[in-house]
């Protein structure tokens, strides 16, 4: 079973840590019987940002080292086992040679594949109406945030990007082509769970 939960950010680490407690509680001080969840993996997922991978990681570590135990083998796409339990934490950047970036990097150019025309026609309304003061000019990754969301409106009129590249939307041919969405399949077919 997976949870997902999104965090508003690698800085949020107070209400996961408080969420994580909770779950751990209620694992461990169930009555016999009543809960059929008896082991977790926690997987985290962060862009890198202009900070780039290593210190995203190094910014985990600080936060979440005292809670899940000693993380100094943390790595990209990697899972963590010496630690309370698995531990893995995989970053969106760019490529090998350019470590930070966002996950927009990748979905962007996923969405102008599958839809060309589209998103050729979105960029260029966002780039020609967007405004020094506007959030979509604060960073890249909004600047595509926007485009990929334009471009999806056709199919999905006033749907947030999250149905635009969600199973509704994005072709998963695209999913299937792309080495990072492989590269986090394979993170999350790793998850080293306790078999015994």
């Amino acid at each position: 079973m997976f949870f997902m939960v999104r965090a508003h950010g690698k800085a949020q680490s107070n209400p996961v840590l408080d969420l994580l407690r909770d779950m751990e509680d209620t694992i461990t001080d169930q009555p016999a019987g009543t809960f059929d969840v008896s082991e977790y993996a926690a997987a985290f997922l962060f862009d890198a940002n202009g900070e780039g991978v290593l210190a995203t990681l190094a910014g985990f570590r600080d936060r979440y080292g005292e809670h899940f135990g000693d993380l100094p083998n943390l790595e990209h796409g990697e899972w963590v086992e010496e630690t309370a339990v698995p531990v893995g934490c995989f970053v969106f950047h760019k490529s090998a040679r350019d470590r930070t970036g966002t996950i927009d990097d990748h979905l962007a150019p996923m969405a102008r594949k599958a839809w060309p025309a589209r998103y050729a026609e979105a960029e260029r309304f966002v780039d020609d109406n967007r405004e020094d003061g506007d959030k979509v000019s604060g960073s890249e990754a909004e600047r595509l945030k926007a485009i990929v969301t334009v471009t999806g409106q056709f199919e999905h009129p006033g749907d947030p990007m999250s149905v635009i590249i969600g199973r509704a939307g994005l072709p998963s041919e695209q999913f299937v082509a792309s080495p990072t969405s492989r590269e986090l399949a394979d993170f999350f077919g790793r998850i080293p769970w306790n078999d015994a």
